[in-house]
């Protein structure tokens, strides 16, 4: 009993000793202390009022220099509803050398052929009947080889006429077997010499002057869609004699060198004097390596 007694006085007293705090009551119309809530986030853009133009091209990549794309702006918009009524189409961006151009048309151009390898960027604008005009839209059209040795040649000045020559491994200059040229390699005279290069009766390893330029100033290709000769080829351009221009002195050349679609080599050179012979590079396709001449 006297245990209990003293337990019940301990926690009497120890109660007696604890004070209590309520916590204060906030005064009527007083200041909120709380921290106040911002919002970071940007708010969204209004919605267009002008027309939108909409632009993609297909299909993408293709391979030079046959094959065909469409530039097509036929999604383009008026987000009031008015109809487009002009197609803008541009080609902004090209590879040094190409002389293509943007077909006519409507909202989409089709027949887009490129003729060297790289990218092509076209650009959309729309305007609707109110004469309103869209932001511009571009799109990217990429050309890459579909043959594994590519070799195109482009020059400055016209009236020049350079000519591009692919010599086989072991072959020589100016042969008709060995050297892929105009006399020789191009779609209309490659029939008749029938040049077989690498494994007999394989045409896959055999060249072809897909492009021959003499009036303007290129672009030229030579190549190989699967080449099987382990040796070196020999890259070399032509001055065609008499067709040097006096005006214009020395003309700047460029050759590209593509191994299984990505350009591996290129350089430009001045050439002067007609009918010269200049020996660009080597190619070891064994190695997968160019060597300038």
């Amino acid at each position: 009993m006297r245990n209990k007694l003293q337990l019940f006085l301990l926690l009497f007293v120890g109660c007696i000793d604890y004070e209590f705090h309520p916590p204060d009551a906030k005064p009527p119309g007083g200041d909120d202390t709380a921290p106040s809530i911002v919002d970071t986030h940007d708010s969204a853009p209004p919605p267009p009022t002008d027309p939108v133009a909409v632009c993609d091209v297909t299909p993408s990549p293709i391979a030079p220099p046959w094959e065909a794309a469409t530039w097509i702006g036929e999604n383009s918009y008026d987000p009031n509803g008015e109809a487009i009524i002009s197609y803008n189409w541009t080609l902004v961006s090209s590879p040094a050398g190409s002389t293509a151009t943007m077909p006519v048309g409507g909202s989409n151009r089709p027949d887009f052929v490129p003729e060297m390898a790289g990218d092509y960027v076209g650009q959309l604008i729309v305007s609707n009947a109110s004469g309103d005009v869209s932001e511009p839209c571009t799109a990217t059209l990429k050309s890459i080889p579909a043959e594994n040795l590519w070799i195109e040649m482009y020059w400055e000045h016209i009236n020049d006429d350079m000519d591009l020559h692919l010599v086989a491994p072991g072959g020589s200059y100016n042969n008709l077997n060995t050297d892929c040229y105009y006399a020789n390699c191009t779609p209309s005279m490659g029939w008749i010499y029938n040049l077989d290069w690498g494994t007999p009766g394989y045409d896959g390893d055999n060249p072809s002057l897909d492009l021959d330029d003499i009036m303007a100033a290129g672009p030229e290709n030579i190549n190989i869609l699967d080449p099987q000769t382990n040796g070196t080829y020999t890259v070399i351009v032509h001055d065609y004699q008499g067709s040097t221009s006096d005006v214009y002195g020395a003309n700047n050349v460029t050759v590209n060198i593509y191994l299984n679609g990505s350009l591996t080599w290129t350089d430009t050179r001045a050439i002067s004097g007609d009918n010269t012979v200049n020996e660009f590079a080597e190619i070891d396709w064994s190695s997968g390596t160019v060597t300038s001449l």
